[in-house]
């Protein structure tokens, strides 16, 4: 038996089929069937390489997936800005961008990264300016440079942790509620929120509950859950410097008061490291008139006032619950019940001060205004 081999030249750079034999002395076979054969085979190799081009991006989010792709035609210099899964593009120098097409696979968590930076495509000079970081709100800043005449296409794909959007193990939280006029400040420490306003009317009907308290220790918190109609960003991540206390920065952009929530969420840590928390109780009530800025300083039953700015402090009234305990383990907490001013702690009860308590009511608003002041220890 004498066999030719009969094979399909490749066109558009696919890759070479199997040929198909061909046999002279097979009178039972048909040519037209042996065309037919040649057909599918060469069908089922099409659809298998259409399979496999379906099948990459699977392929590749197993691998090294980056978490954001991007590409755009650049004439001059241009930077982009990631927030979470926002991209906003601001033209430094030349034309707008032309053509550009972006993806977000993994959203920015709001964690400090250190983002890597993959250039495709590109004449220029492409390169981070600004990685998230808690004073730039968690965004990350690349800038391409094209200084050549005309315009070039631009490749770009970055890496960051995406684990850092979920946590690591068990997590606590503290979801909070209010109506917020203009701006506000929400202070969150151990198991108490409070709120100071330094623009616009009093929080009203704030309310928080915790699922746990917040550590007494450098931790991580996430803002989740977020819901109102302006801008709600986390300011202040607790640390031994503010005495563990994360702070969230609520704008309000419109008239009136507006319905605003969130979430702040930790993870937990290993349960032979959890410090025990004793409940905090009322220790002080405070209430007086304050025009300007004054400070109360708290020692043992006893409590001294004076005015750092502005006009004598009028119908000041103090009650102890409880003496202030000469320990420094303490972390009190204070609470404004009346006042749309800052009032909060700024001294904490210490060995090297003598357990003293300082705490500060600073009133911004021309005249006078009536304030009152729970602290629990």
């Amino acid at each position: 038996m004498s066999c030719a081999f009969k094979t399909h030249v490749p066109t558009c750079r696919k890759p070479a089929l199997r040929p198909v034999q061909i046999c002279k002395n097979e009178p039972n076979v048909p040519r037209s069937r042996l065309r037919l054969l040649a057909t599918s085979v060469q069908l089922a190799s099409v659809r298998a390489l259409s399979l496999l081009g379906l099948l990459s991006p699977l392929l590749l989010s197993a691998q090294d997936r980056p978490q954001f792709v991007w590409q755009g035609q650049v004439d001059g210099i241009d930077i982009l800005y990631l927030h979470a899964n926002r991209l906003t593009v601001r033209v430094q120098e030349g034309l707008a961008v032309a053509g550009q097409q972006y993806r977000f696979n993994d959203p920015l968590p709001e964690t400090r990264q250190d983002a890597r930076l993959t250039v495709l495509e590109g004449r220029g000079y492409v390169h981070i300016i600004d990685q998230p970081r808690l004073d730039n709100r968690y965004t990350l800043a690349i800038m391409i440079e094209d200084r050549q005449p005309g315009s070039s296409f631009y490749s770009l794909q970055l890496y960051w942790d995406p684990t850092d959007n979920k946590p690591a193990g068990p997590a606590d939280h503290v979801a909070w509620s209010g109506r917020v006029d203009r701006q506000a400040v929400i202070s969150c420490q151990a198991k108490s929120c409070a709120s100071s306003v330094t623009e616009g009317a009093p929080v009203a009907d704030e309310k928080f509950k915790f699922s746990h308290p917040l550590p007494n220790r450098d931790v991580d918190v996430r803002l989740e859950q977020t819901d109102g109609r302006g801008e709600i960003r986390l300011a202040e991540q607790p640390r031994e410097s503010n005495h563990f206390t994360a702070r969230v920065s609520i704008r309000d952009p419109r008239n009136g008061a507006s319905e605003y929530s969130f979430v702040l969420s930790w993870n937990r840590a290993n349960p032979v490291n959890v410090e025990s928390v004793a409940p905090a109780q009322r220790g002080l009530a405070w209430s007086g008139v304050v025009h300007g800025q004054i400070r109360v300083t708290v020692q043992g039953g006893a409590s001294v006032s004076e005015v750092v700015q502005g006009g004598p402090i009028q119908n000041e009234r103090v009650d102890f619950l409880r003496p202030l305990p000469s320990r420094s383990d303490l972390r009190p907490v204070l609470q404004k019940i009346r006042g749309t001013g800052r009032a909060e702690i700024v001294e904490y009860p210490s060995e090297k001060n003598n357990y003293r308590l300082v705490f500060e009511i600073d009133n911004p608003e021309q005249g006078a205004e009536a304030y009152e002041i729970e602290i629990r220890w």
